[in-house]
């Protein structure tokens, strides 16, 4: 519970910093910054630990997924099977759950389907424009809190698979990279891990298919690989795990321990579960800090590019250099759209020739059946009944054309990203830029390491268009032979629907190159928005002098995070038991209201309810009222609040003219001088009955309470004004004691549901706000203040009048 109570801790100081940060941002308009902050905040909301799966196509990394699981619930196969980002989490049952893109709802599907939603063959999966795929299975390995990432290959053809892997991993808590004992270390696998080195708060290589060479070769293979690690990344003594995730698998299956245990995948599981249950909530944390640092750092090189700017003419020299580099950057921007213009112009036709023919057959397949749908009437039709037919079947194809018109757009979007993937990356790094240069410009140095983007993603692009084409079936130019019959009538309908889709699927391959060259366009607009707007973020902040206290705040900030991740560096968790998902309680319930509070909230009501009704119909009460001067201000509002206009206009007639006889009184009786001091006196002269009646209630509460037994653990604990009154009572040490405890108690649970609130709202995470954190606002002013209806103005039964403070 102790290490439990220092996560949560520690998460909630981190969360306040960034939370910090964002509002600064917010004051600035710097919408990016701010959605930095909040991504940070999402995953401390969260609070899931995620482990990532990667390597080169063919290395076996959903194998091994497999092999840690237990059980093939991932799809495995020759070729590349995994192209989008794969999930994989406790669940009590085996399901899949597609993220589309441009959807926000997700499509739910059987497990043993999802090889159609990630493979990179499968038509489906680039139809359905699948993002990413969310697997929940029961597997016991899970339950330790954490997930996996199963991520497309890196160094492969298909680039943006690698481009959407290295714009994931930085995000991840620590990453599996698997090799092969075939051909361990090759190029693209030495520059990914000298990359991830930067990234990876913890990192696992795994040299996989050892079931391929001998022992021997097995270990010259791991020793190469270790002293590779350890001459190239500041890793400390590397972990290298050398195993058959294939024979593992089997084992699994089998239920053959030998064999599992001869597989070396046992190894690789015992130092995970090690890792999970004693070092991740740390990493995961130092992972978030030094993200948050990067974003401190941001934030506080932008503020100083105003202070700089700020500075007379040397003010105005920077942002002049920073308008010349943005000019020079949009000439080299547009050149890369214009490579990728000229990329798609130049490769798109030649694809698309090469499906031409499968497209025609399979939108011939689709439409072959419209004709015997259509009453062939006479073998010899008249004038216009033929017209008729070729009417309906326009009618009917109209639909299914533009259903296939919707897969080849989706199909089409993947040729266009494959031709332009080499500049993509380039692209929308110059969109990215415009902070950098503006820090360079200025001499600052640049601080976006882990808070920026990096890679990228076919969401990062904008989507085809589907094209317009028209479906039209042609008028057979002849007539059926008599002898046809009815027969002959289809079989001129069937030709004239093959004709129809050569034409369809001819024309649609035409206007494909006429939307392609939109989209190359539109994606070059596209990045030179988010430059223009990254630049104008820029000028906002060479245009505009930093407030000091902003200044002020970030320097705290950034000393705060250092001294938070030495605290980090110096917390060891004996055993970290961080939930799967945060935010459950883990103090007492929450508190009640304040006794004494509750006991006068129940006087109060009982007697405005009394005197709403006696007031609204006994005169003698009505005098009553009258002497007293009515009520005090805020208990003649509660009265109101519960009065009918009737019994108001009852109960306050003889009060209204009573004081009204006093004014005027007043007027005869008193000098222009005492004029003042007699209206006060009159209102000071009157008794709040209310008044009156609750500070005899608090009186006697506070005396009951005082000669009790030592409050319980589960008592509701008083509020911080009836705390004192009852201490001054002077109760046994010991109750006086426990009731300070439960107040401080009460107040540092509240205190952390008030975080946990601030920060799942601000991730815009409100499912995950639990009934305790939705209230612990109210419950702390409560606590502080007492309650509302009870605020004032009384202290003492000889000190109740309206005017008592």
């Amino acid at each position: 519970m102790e290490e439990l109570k220092g996560y949560q801790h520690h998460r909630l100081d981190l969360a306040d910093m960034i939370r910090a940060v964002l509002y600064i941002a917010r004051v600035y308009g710097d919408g990016q910054r701010e959605h930095g902050a909040r991504q940070l905040l999402e995953r401390l909301a969260a609070g899931r630990f995620q482990l990532a799966v990667a390597g080169q196509f063919s290395r076996g990394k959903t194998t091994l997924l497999n092999a840690l699981l237990g059980a093939p619930y991932l799809p495995m196969g020759a070729l590349p099977m995994t192209s989008v980002v794969t999930t994989v989490r406790y669940g009590s049952r085996p399901r899949a759950t597609v993220r589309r893109r441009g959807s926000p709802l997700p499509v739910e599907a059987p497990l043993t389907e999802v090889a159609r939603f990630v493979a990179q063959a499968s038509a489906e999966r680039a139809e359905l424009q699948v993002s990413s795929v969310e697997v929940e299975v029961p597997a016991e390995i899970l339950r330790l809190g954490f997930e996996f990432a199963d991520t497309p290959g890196i160094g492969s053809a298909i680039e943006v698979n690698t481009a959407a892997t290295a714009r994931f991993l930085p995000h991840a808590d620590a990453v599996i990279v698997v090799t092969g004992f075939d051909s361990p270390l090759t190029q693209a696998e030495t520059d990914f891990l000298t990359h991830m080195g930067e990234h990876a708060g913890k990192l696992f290589v795994v040299i996989n298919k050892r079931d391929l060479i001998s022992e021997r070769d097995a270990a010259e293979v791991t020793g190469y690989v270790q002293q590779w690690l350890r001459n190239h990344l500041p890793l400390g003594e590397p972990q290298v795990f050398g195993l058959s995730a294939l024979e593992a698998l089997q084992a699994s299956l089998q239920g053959d321990h030998e064999r599992m245990a001869a597989s070396g995948v046992l190894a690789l599981r015992a130092a995970l579960a090690e890792f999970l249950t004693t070092g991740k909530a740390k990493t995961y944390l130092q992972n978030v800090a030094a993200r948050a640092a990067d974003l401190v750092a941001g934030q506080g090189r932008d503020l100083r590019l105003g202070a700089l700017a700020a500075d007379g003419a040397p003010g105005k020299d920077i942002a002049a250099a920073f308008d010349a580099r943005i000019e020079e950057h949009t000439v080299a921007r547009h050149a890369l759209a214009q490579q990728i213009a000229m990329r798609v112009r130049d490769g798109l036709p030649g694809r698309l020739a090469e499906r031409g023919p499968a497209w025609q057959a399979s939108l011939q397949e689709l439409v072959a059946s419209l004709a015997g749908d259509v009453p062939a009437g006479d073998a010899n039709p008249a004038e216009g009944q033929l017209e008729d037919a070729v009417a309906m079947l326009e009618q009917a194809g109209r639909e299914i054309t533009r259903d296939w018109l919707d897969r080849r757009t989706a199909e089409v979007h993947e040729l266009l990203i494959g031709l332009a993937a080499a500049d993509i990356g380039a692209l929308l790094e110059h969109a990215r830029s415009p902070r950098a240069i503006g820090a360079q410009i200025a001499g600052l140095a640049s601080a976006d390491g882990r808070s920026g983007p990096t890679g990228w993603s076919a969401e990062d692009v904008p989507a085809l268009a589907a094209p317009r084409v028209q479906w039209s079936v042609p008028v057979p130019a002849k007539r059926p032979r008599r002898r046809a019959g009815a027969e002959g009538v289809r079989l001129l309908l069937s030709d004239a629907l093959k004709l129809a889709a050569t034409e369809f699927a001819e024309r649609a391959r035409e206007a494909f190159e006429t939307a392609a060259q939109d989209w190359a366009s539109r994606l070059g607009g596209q990045a030179g928005r988010q430059t223009a707007e990254a630049a104008d973020q820029v000028r906002v902040y060479l245009r505009t002098a930093p407030r000091e206290e902003d200044l002020t705040a970030l320097q705290d900030l950034a000393a705060r995070l250092t001294q938070f991740r030495a605290s980090l560096d110096a917390w060891n968790p004996a055993v970290d038991a961080m939930p799967a998902e945060t935010g459950a309680a883990v103090l007492p319930a929450q508190p009640g209201s304040c006794p004494v509070c509750s006991r006068m909230g129940a006087a109060l009501t009982d007697h405005l309810r009394g005197d709403q009704f006696l007031l609204a119909t006994r005169e003698r009460d009505q005098a009553r009222h009258a002497r007293a001067g009515g009520f005090c201000p805020m208990h003649t509002w509660q009265y109101a609040g519960m009065a009918s206009p009737l019994g108001i206009a009852a109960g306050y007639a003889r009060l209204a003219a009573t004081m009204a006889a006093a004014l005027e009184d007043i007027t005869h009786r008193s000098s222009a001088g005492e004029l003042a001091d007699s209206v006060t006196g009159l209102i000071r002269a009157s008794t709040c009955p209310v008044c009156t009646a609750l500070a005899r209630c608090e009186t006697s509460e506070v005396t009951r309470i005082a000669s009790q037994a030592p409050a319980t653990g589960s008592a509701a604990p008083l509020c911080l004004h009836h705390l004192a009154l009852v201490l001054t009572v002077r109760p046994a040490p010991s109750t006086s004691q426990a009731m300070i405890r439960a107040l401080a108690e009460a107040l540092r649970r509240a205190s952390q549901d008030m975080r946990e609130y601030a920060l799942k709202r601000e991730a815009r995470h409100s499912g995950l706000v639990t009934d305790e954190e939705s209230r612990a606002h109210s419950d702390v002013l409560r606590l502080l203040a007492g309650q509302p209806a009870l605020a004032r103005p009384w202290h003492s039964e000889t000190n109740a009048g309206h005017g008592a403070t």
